[in-house]
């Protein structure tokens, strides 16, 4: 038992969610069927939204899913790097956008990139591991150019190669700067760093006439299969809170009452005990919200339930993200225009919850205002950025904060500004 504690504490568990979706790989299909499906993923364009369950099958996309996030606990711990609040949003987050868009093919450039900014500013590689590990979301743009543009492999390998490089060398320095936007209100900033280069990129391709909107059908075939995976893990860290900590109840109250506003590391502040309760906590919820809405579990879903449990660690709780889906749901209801059987809206009833700071300090009602604002900016948000953004909430969500936080310091009586953390 000493033992198990010890181990939940150095890792929050992460290898043990890595060996489960593993050993999911191989419950469908042949492995001969997992390869091909897995050679189809390397070679999607992987724009918003392409649904590896779809593309690959579930054998393919489990271990597309594994493999990235090996990967990148291999380069934690090479790198002795202790794990965080951040970090385990990030490596959550990998897995979620592995089932719609990340593969080892089109991540790797980018990595490259952000080790070579840190070379040129003469910086440990370590101190950018977080916007390494949230970076991917703009990896999209290296496997549209390999194998979205009609190009030949000898132009698009080395052009995607060379975009994805200088995208990482930028990217750093750039969401530096777009925290101050939002004011930390936006728990995915770096997807909005992102979302203002893919709009670039997007411009640009649009001048040349290219077609890059070229997201396919999604798969609910597995629906089953992912709503036990989410359940299963869920009571992994419900169970692993009350192991390693009995009186965590009595400790997770004070998470609670966190706004979640940038740079809230619940590790840190509160303990891992607390923090895996919530991360469960959060995986039922995000199931719960989909039963009682009728929406089935696809790639692009699963993703967004991975990315609200990983910042389970990082930002989100359950006071402060119940009202902002609840404002995205009655958005849905409302609009003649938006509705949830587009993948596009039930996504988005998740990946609202990038504003759940908000509701954190302005309390419920302001919470669901944000919600309701968030769905009506997010498919214009991906009409600029051209599906290159995988974080294309995060974008959106940029842009509601920067609009309603300003009023709301202002009008509020406590109008002096919170500091950060």
């Amino acid at each position: 038992m000493n033992f198990f504690r010890r181990f939940l504490k150095q890792k929050m568990i992460t290898p043990i969610i890595f060996i489960l979706l593993f050993s999911m790989s191989f419950l469908t299909g042949s492995f001969s069927s997992l390869v091909t499906g897995y050679v189809d993923i390397l070679k999607s364009p992987s724009v918003l939204i392409s649904d590896y369950l779809y593309i690959g099958g579930f054998g393919a996309t489990m271990f597309n899913v594994s493999t990235i996030m090996l990967i990148n606990i291999i380069m934690l711990n090479r790198l002795k790097m202790k794990m965080t609040g951040p970090m385990f949003a990030g490596l959550f987050t990998i897995a979620g956008f592995s089932f719609f868009g990340k593969n080892i093919f089109n991540t790797i450039p980018i990595y490259i990139g952000i080790y070579l900014y840190a070379n040129y500013q003469r910086l440990d590689f370590k101190s950018f591991m977080i916007v390494v590990l949230f970076s991917t979301g703009i990896s999209p743009i290296v496997s549209f150019l390999i194998f979205g543009t009609g190009w030949p492999l000898y132009i698009g390998i080395p052009v995607g190669f060379i975009v994805g490089v200088i995208t990482g060398f930028v990217l750093p320095a750039l969401s530096a700067h777009t925290t101050r936007f939002h004011k930390g209100y936006n728990l995915y900033n770096i997807g909005f760093a992102m979302g203002i280069m893919s709009m670039v990129y997007s411009a640009i391709l649009r001048a040349f006439d290219f077609d890059f909107f070229l997201g396919g059908p999604t798969s609910e075939v597995y629906h089953n299969e992912l709503f036990l995976l989410t359940v299963a893990m869920s009571l992994i860290f419900i169970i692993s809170a009350f192991v390693e900590d009995k009186e965590v109840l009595k400790k997770y109250p004070k998470l609670l009452n966190s706004s979640g506003r940038l740079v809230s590391d619940f590790i840190r502040d509160y303990g891992r005990a607390p923090t895996m309760l919530n991360v469960g906590l959060l995986g039922l919820i995000s199931l719960l919200f989909l039963m009682i809405l009728g929406i089935e579990i696809n790639g692009p879903v699963m993703g967004g339930i991975l990315t609200v449990m990983g910042f389970g660690a990082f930002g989100k709780h359950v006071k402060n993200v119940i009202p902002v889906m609840t404002g995205a749901v009655l958005a849905t209801l409302v609009s003649p225009v938006y509705s949830l059987d587009a993948v596009g809206m039930s996504i988005a009833v998740l990946f609202v919850t990038a504003l759940a700071p908000i509701a954190g300090r302005f309390g419920f009602f302001v919470g669901v205002l944000a919600g309701f604002i968030h769905i009506i900016i997010t498919p214009l948000a991906y009409e600029f950025q051209g599906g290159f953004d995988l974080y294309n909430n995060g974008f959106a969500a940029g842009f509601v904060a920067a609009m309603l936080v300003p009023f709301l310091e202002a009008i509020t009586k406590n109008g002096k500004e919170e500091e950060a953390g």
